[in-house]
């Protein structure tokens, strides 16, 4: 509606939206769409600019009915929207998605009175604009500065109050309803009172942590491919270096108890352990204070020690927890772990100093931080836990985990005794970290959203590509991506709140279960037979341990075919008869045979190779070949057979051995190759020379990819965004 009352017409692109008549009209023909898509085309016209958050979407698109499940129902509206308008949620020109708060409609809108038929100027030269395929995108900000940027997409982050007060009564009914369904029904939705606010914004976050006063922010950020340590001003906005890590990578970081200093762990690629460091918290030089840190450091409540964990490899081949003064010396080991170790070398300190607290295969395991027996903590069966900080003022933990049975990362509040944890955030991102203020009333966590779409198009062709079905936030394809004989795809899919492995034909309209799923299963690494009989996947059960199993797609009879403690990825045979697949002995990666009926396994190398990947011609394994630790990871083809490589290629350095696909003539090998605006697709030819570019993508990440028998592609293809958010109001009452 006109600020003076009467209906409108809005006129974007090529296309007008009538208020009055409730009609979308694309070059003044009528499109068809429901009630309520029309609804939310209106709010989002109506709000150009602005941040449009899914509660506001729900009143817009439910204010007739309390029955729905909101998440779901909110993804699937904006979706078809999107396609209603052919917007591409890679290079959105009307409506963008704000990672972990809503959504904000992009393109510029002229508003009209309803009574006339005149096309206003303004919509003509959208129209002009649009014909000749110019980007309508809102102001650019500023890279160059980082304060500007930073104060400008708060200012534009801002709510409209007056929309918010006129929906309020229907969002308050909304958020009611939704506080009175169980978690096993709505297992993302967001706990109540909870104030969560994006303190970054750039989406390459790797760590951070909260001075104790909450006032600042310290955080690391991956840019090009090199990390740097900052510093935020939560009140101001104000952001400084700190330090520039150079070639160096980043472990972790962690304030003072007294927030004067930011300690953080640096140390060269491929290397186990580095070196901890201490920056003044206004700026300065580092100074190194310990060697042989393999984790984020934790350092005790008086400040006057600090813990780490010290893996002597890269795989964990053995793991020690380590105390030391903080300027270095008094260095004591207080327990040691073979492989698997302490997970991702997380540890903390409980609230009292008296006991450190880190994460094994098993669940928690605390020890006196003046040595002792270790003990497990009792308390829930955890699928995996990535992050743990003791939380103030009790001798509580605050824990990034995986709960047995979950399915996404999130944040939970643990008793220190053991007990039932209590969930903190329940959405649809994982998190990676998480950090307390000294008074326990805040966190800053690290919060990792991906959105991905699966695309088909023929290589060198990227103008032709296809999306089935818009972006969304049930990571598609991430987990496992293959072609089916009969030409169509099979794809991991996060739909549910369980991990399915799906198909679909090439149009992406027929989407459909491929392999039933428990609550429990974790698949990955899908590949298909060649009869399209039966799928082969990587399984993730309890405590960390994944084998191969092969699923019977008639009779949907499950066969575990291998029973090692890590075992992934996997490739067939062409003849279908045999899977090849990597296997964690020791410290090293090794390559494996096994029948794909089952029976004993057979190793076929002797030395650190991941990833295989079968030639289409049966006569090689394409994989990742590390000769020595320190070496980074180049791209060997090996005998079928096994033994010895027959061909060592480098990989550029920006690029993953993760997923490599033969062409279909076996003549070369493809991987991704991360660049600095997009990732794409390169070819090694056997025969040599430099790797060929097969994708000119501009924007966008590639999680998956895989080529068919006539050389068409499908990618696993979205975003990630990587930000801090400040967490605020996740006490219980009381606390």
């Amino acid at each position: 509606m006109s600020s003076q009352g009467k209906a409108s017409i809005f006129h974007f692109g090529p296309f007008e939206l009538d208020a009055a008549q409730q009609e979308l009209r694309r070059r003044g023909v009528r499109l068809r769409l429901p009630a309520s898509r029309l609804r939310l085309l209106l709010l989002f016209v109506s709000r150009q600019g602005h941040l449009i958050t899914r509660e506001e979407i729900a009143s817009a698109l439910w204010k007739d009915t309390q029955t729905v499940d909101i998440v779901s129902g909110i993804n699937t509206a904006v979706n078809q929207l999107r396609s209603h308008l052919g917007d591409d949620p890679a290079s959105p020109k009307y409506i963008e998605t704000v990672i972990g708060s809503g959504y904000r409609f992009i393109a510029s809108v002229v508003e009209s009175p309803a009574e006339t038929d005149v096309v206003p100027p303004q919509a003509l030269q959208l129209l002009a604009l649009e014909e000749a395929s110019l980007s309508l995108n809102t102001e650019p900000l500023s890279a160059a500065d980082p304060l500007q940027s930073e104060s400008h997409r708060i200012a534009r982050s801002r709510k409209s109050w007056a929309f918010a007060a006129a929906a309020a009564l229907i969002v308050v009914a909304i958020v009611a309803y939704l506080l009175t369904r169980s978690a096993a029904s709505h297992p993302f939705l967001p706990l109540p009172a909870l104030d969560m606010t994006r303190v970054t914004g750039n989406g390459d976050i790797q760590y951070a942590d909260i001075s104790p006063d909450g006032k600042y922010v310290a955080f690391v950020r991956a840019i090009d491919g090199k990390q740097s340590l900052w510093l935020k001003q939560l009140a101001t906005g104000r952001v400084l270096g700190l330090a520039d890590m150079g070639k160096y990578e980043c472990q972790g970081l962690a304030f003072s108890p007294d927030g004067g200093y930011v300690y953080f762990v640096r140390k060269e690629p491929l290397q186990a352990s580095g070196g901890l460091y201490q920056v003044p918290f206004l700026g300065g030089e580092p100074r190194q204070l310990l060697k042989g840190v393999s984790g984020p450091p934790a350092i005790s409540p008086d400040g006057r020690r600090v813990a780490f964990v010290r893996s002597t490899l890269m795989t964990h081949g053995e793991d020690s927890v380590v105390t030391a003064s903080i300027d270095g010396s008094g260095e004591r080991v207080l327990a040691t772990y073979k492989a698997p170790g302490i997970h991702l070398n997380r540890i903390t300190w409980t609230t009292d100093g008296k006991t450190l607290v880190y994460p094994t295969q098993s669940g928690l395991t605390a020890i006196a931080a003046e040595g002792g027996t270790a003990h497990f903590v009792p308390g829930d069966k955890w699928a995996s836990i990535d992050d743990l900080r003791g939380l103030p003022p009790d001798d509580d933990l605050i824990v990034v985990g995986r709960l047995s049975g979950s399915l996404r990362t999130q944040i939970y509040e643990v008793p220190g005794n053991g007990g039932e944890s209590r969930a903190v955030t329940r959405d649809l991102s994982n998190y990676t970290a998480v950090r307390p203020t000294a008074d326990g009333k805040s966190l800053i966590a690290v919060q990792d959203l991906v959105l991905t779409t699966i695309q088909v198009l023929n290589p060198n062709r990227e103008s032709d590509v296809r999306s089935l079905g818009a972006e969304n936030q049930d990571r598609n394809g991430i987990e496992g991506l293959a072609w089916m004989p009969d030409g169509k795809i099979a794809y991991s899919s996060e739909a549910d709140g369980r991990n399915e492995l799906m198909e679909t034909d090439t149009s992406g309209s027929n989407a459909q279960r491929l392999v039933a799923s428990r609550m429990n299963d974790q698949f990955s690494d899908l590949v298909v037979s060649p009869r399209g009989d039966f799928v082969a996947v990587a399984r993730w059960q309890e405590d960390d341990v994944d084998n191969i199993w092969r699923i019977d797609l008639n009779s949907g009879d499950a066969k575990r075919l291998t029973s090692g403690s890590q075992d992934f990825p996997l490739s067939l045979t062409p003849d279908g008869q045999s899977v090849i697949y990597s296997s964690t002995l020791g410290d090293e990666s090794v390559l494996m045979k096994v029948s794909a009926r089952g029976g004993p396994a057979a190793t076929l190398t002797n030395y650190n190779a991941d990833y295989p990947s079968v030639s289409p011609d049966g006569k090689w394994i394409a994989c990742s070949y590390i000769a020595h630790q320190s070496e980074r990871a180049s791209l060997a083809i090996v005998p079928i057979a096994g033994g010895a490589p027959a061909k060592i290629f480098p990989l550029p350095e920006t690029a993953t051995p993760r997923h490599l696909v033969w062409t279909p003539d076996s003549r070369a090998v493809a991987f991704i190759n991360h660049g600095k605006d997009a990732d794409n697709i390169l070819e090694q030819p056997l025969a040599g020379g430099p790797a060929i570019p097969v994708t000119h993508f501009a924007s966008g990440k590639i999680f998956d990819f895989q080529e068919s028998r006539d050389g068409k592609l499908v990618l696993s293809r979205g975003t990630e965004s990587v930000d801090a958010v400040l967490i605020r109001g996740f006490r219980e009452s009381g606390r």
